[in-house]
């Protein structure tokens, strides 16, 4: 099987499924987090990731500025809301039960 042409529906199909995939995977590990410590202790988590995820995306010597300055604005339009919709998904799903 060869590997689907970037930006062909197979690659977006693809690209979309490891997506849910993943965001199903870090649904349920905050979950399993928010039983084991308490809902309150992902606002500790989320503080630390956001800070983390900054990091992540500092400009490296190796790193086009273009590519550092999409990374960044995706972080800072999308990537804090997706991880804080995450987040707060977890906590009402812990207090739930």
């Amino acid at each position: 099987m060869k590997e689907p042409e970037q930006g062909s529906p197979e690659a977006i199909y693809v690209s979309a499924m490891v997506g849910e995939m993943m965001r199903r995977v870090l649904d349920d590990a905050l979950l399993d987090l928010a039983k084991a410590k308490g809902p309150s202790y992902l606002d500790t988590f989320l503080e630390r990731e956001l800070a983390r995820y900054t990091d992540l995306f500092r400009e490296r010597p190796d790193d086009m500025p273009a590519t550092t300055d999409a990374l960044k604005a995706w972080f800072v339009a999308d990537g804090q809301t997706a991880l804080r919709e995450v987040v707060a998904r977890a906590m009402a799903a812990a207090r739930s039960e």
